[in-house]
């Protein structure tokens, strides 16, 4: 286990070092690529996550005992490598590859079924939550999850320990007042969970199994004489009893004057161990005398010749040693590993061992539940003893009959478990207590469990997908609580242990993976709204209609300060005559493109096209107003400008030379959204501003700009060269527009 263990370790050790050298695969990556300067930026993304999967796969291979495994760290960079080389093959990098996947989860997981379409991808993103929890489930990555299992455990098996000791309690001594009651609370949930907890009789089990303990007196004596010697005195005194079987500890070995942490005293006790080997021969004696014995040892080390002795005086010889099933508090067999747990030796005649390697041992049910704990010294004395199960004072020879006899060691160690500290005999008695119950305490099984999980991640999923999270969480507490509830409840009174942990986990695993999957599509479907509008509209309009686009600017819009613009293509009718087809959409679409280029610079939002022109519109504050229309007003000279420089060089390749002309007013109009209110609308303005522009577009010649009064007289003084033109009648206007004209070097 060194070896593969050691390498795991070296392959965190050596990070930076594989951090290094896998960049420099990337760096030489992207020179093979050879087709894009951003390949090594490509690999990243992809890098990242293949090394730390190598890594969690080196500790795989490791728990394994597989080997060679450092090299799977080196083969990360490897990978990124074939991995980039075959996404530039189609013109990919790893955001490519990232948004085709989620292209591909759209694709195949919403179908369209009539009128309607059915989303799949929250089942099969809660299917891939359930998958990665079940991974924990693995005895490589279950640490990291074991300890909120083992609370879990402890706290439903101290529910179902008063319950369960509530029902004994009046099994045992009838139906009582609540006066009378020792947990009131517990005797209504008693009657409540009746059908649901498990038989009474069970506690037959724990009334087989009796728990002798050292008290002070016991510990003096011992410390005088010897443990090997005590324990020698309690099974001649316990062998005409006529017990099933007595089960102790063999006595530590060791020099004088040694010093032992009692568990159940706080203060330190020195018992002289150079006379438990000394005691030896007396204790194999009675050993070999009762006949029934099976004695529990540590693997401390090989015992002595006199220790081995007293092991083969024995009927058999189990491990008094227990281990955590991953948590302090739930405290666990190991029945794969020899020698065998002593509670396995106990139980054996009457019941076949159990199928899991590793033993869960049922808290549900304190053997101190059941009887008060009898010390050595009630033993040696001869004293009475208390029988629960008949409400009687008996002699040890009739208390002892045929019961499983376990004699705590002097100087136990001790445990946490669901019952609070105790020494290892005391859990094998209980363990004893568990494998003789009628139904002995389970787990559930792996398949079980994992459907339970696939099932709780992929109804989570399903309802999350496209919602908020808050309205998801709603709609997911219940389906959650009821599982995790009822496991948590199986765990308490069934006869399995359904430990609800994988289950909540699961389903706040798929919660989070599909409300972050929603985000992700709700931003990337923003993003591609707003790349869609921004042909169209500015910015400040795009986030407007984004936030609210029937709210803000509904159908029917609101009045505001525009400026509108007309422009058109002068000579295109002559031109598209004698032009094929795609040499006019050809030659239009460069007009156009350098017109809405110079538009967007000056951020003009593009109403619309008009064949062979365009209107636009700048939104005004009128606080800025004589800054903001002249922005309108420069924004048409560059477009006259840009129109001119086009011109200029379809002149030189032979083509077409063509002008154009604009028309600008200033005044208030209607902006908003216009057209079917559930199908195609367009973001426009009317009224009798866009009239009036519209009519002086008309009046221009190619090159030339027609400002009216009201731009002219709001821009800054100075700003603008134009000689005053003409006063035009505008049809449906009473009183004549005065028009100043700009002539730019494209005239």
């Amino acid at each position: 286990l060194f070896a593969p263990v050691a390498s795991a370790i070296a392959s965190v050790l050596i990070f930076p070092l594989l951090v290094w050298f896998s960049l420099t695969l990337v760096a030489l990556a992207g020179m093979a690529t050879r087709e894009d300067a951003a390949a090594e930026r490509s690999m990243l993304p992809l890098f990242w996550p293949t090394l730390i999967a190598s890594i969690g796969l080196d500790f795989i291979l490791g728990y394994m005992k597989a080997w060679p495994i450092a090299g799977a760290t080196l083969l990360s960079p490897l990978t990124v490598l074939g991995l980039v080389r075959a996404l530039r093959r189609r013109d990919l990098d790893a955001q490519g590859f990232y948004g085709n996947l989620t292209q591909l989860l759209q694709r195949k997981c919403v179908l369209r079924r009539g009128r309607g379409l059915r989303d799949f991808r929250g089942i099969v993103l809660g299917l891939f939550a359930g998958c990665l929890t079940l991974c924990l489930a693995t005895p490589m990555l279950r640490a990291f999850i074991a300890p909120y299992e083992g609370a879990t455990y402890t706290a439903a098996s101290q529910l179902g320990n008063r319950v369960q000791s509530m029902r004994v309690f009046l099994t045992t001594h009838g139906t009582r007042t609540a006066d009378d009651l020792p947990d009131y609370q517990a005797y209504n949930l008693a009657r409540i969970l009746w059908r649901f907890s498990s038989d009474p009789r069970t506690a037959g089990a724990y009334n087989k199994v009796v728990v002798i303990t050292y008290d002070d007196p016991a510990r003096r004596l011992a410390q005088e004489k010897s443990e090997a010697m005590l324990q020698a005195q309690l099974l001649r005194i316990l062998t005409p009893t006529h017990p099933e079987a007595i089960a102790f500890p063999l006595p530590p070995e060791g020099g004088d004057g040694q010093p032992i942490l009692s568990f159940t005293t706080p203060r330190v006790i020195s018992p002289t161990l150079k006379g438990n080997t000394r005691d030896f021969p007396e204790l194999a004696k009675a050993v070999r005398a009762a006949g029934r014995v099976y004695i529990s040892t540590r693997s401390d080390g090989p015992p002595s010749s006199s220790g081995q002795l007293v092991l083969k005086s024995a009927r058999a010889v189990g491990t008094s040693q227990v281990l955590s099933d991953g948590s302090l508090e739930a405290p666990a067999l190991n029945l794969s590993a020899p020698p065998a747990p002593l509670s396995v030796l106990l139980a054996r005649p009457t019941r076949p061992r159990p199928s899991q390697e590793l033993f869960l041992i049922d808290y549900r049910l304190n053997l101190q539940q059941i009887r008060a704990p009898i010390s050595v010294s009630q033993v040696l004395q001869g004293q009475k003893l208390y029988d629960s199960t008949t409400r009687s004072w008996k002699m040890p020879a009739q208390f002892f009959a045929g019961k499983l006899i376990l004699i705590e060691a002097l100087a136990p160690y001790s445990h946490q478990t669901p019952a609070g500290p105790q020494g290892e005999l005391e859990i094998q008695a209980q363990a004893t207590a568990t494998l003789l119950q009628a139904n002995p305490f389970g787990t559930l099984s792996f398949g079980i469990m994992a459907a339970l999980v696939i099932g709780l991640t992929t109804l989570v999923g399903h309802l999350c997908v496209g919602r908020a999270p808050l309205e998801s969480l709603w709609r997911i507490a219940f389906p959650i609580l009821l599982v995790g509830g009822g496991c948590f409840l199986v765990t308490a009174f069934g006869s399995v242990r359904a430990d609800p942990v994988l289950p909540v986990l699961g389903g706040s695993l798929a919660f989070l993976m599909v409300t972050q999957f929603t985000f992700a599509m709700e931003r990337d479907e923003r993003s591609r709204n707003r790349s869609l509008l921004a042909r169209f509209v500015p910015p400040q309009a795009i986030e407007e209609l984004l936030d609210d686009p029937e709210g803000k600017l509904g159908l029917g819009g609101k009045r505001r300060r525009i400026v509108v613009l007309f422009a058109d293509v002068r000579g295109f009718s002559g031109f598209a005559e004698r032009s094929t087809p795609e040499e006019v959409v050809a030659t239009m679409n460069r007009y156009l493109m350098v017109m809405t280029d110079a538009l967007n610079e000056h951020e003009g939002i593009l109403d619309k096209y008009t064949g062979d022109g365009l209107m636009a519109l700048f939104l005004i504050n009128e606080k800025e107003a004589a800054t903001e229309v002249l922005r309108a007003v420069r924004a048409a000279e560059a477009m006259a400008m840009a129109v001119h420089k086009v011109a200029k060089t379809m002149e030189a390749e032979g083509g077409a030379t063509l002008a154009v002309g604009l028309g600008l007013h200033y005044g208030e109009a209607v902006v908003g959204l216009v057209g079917h209110p559930t199908r195609q609308v367009n973001y426009t303005a009317l009224g009798h501003t866009v009239v009036v522009a519209a009519r002086l577009q008309t009046l221009a010649a190619g090159g030339d700009i027609i400002l009216s009064d009201a731009i002219y007289r709001t821009l800054p003084p100075g700003s603008v060269s134009a000689e005053a033109g003409e006063t035009v009648t505008v049809k449906g206007v009473a009183d004549p527009v005065p028009i100043y004209r700009i002539r730019t070097t494209a005239g």
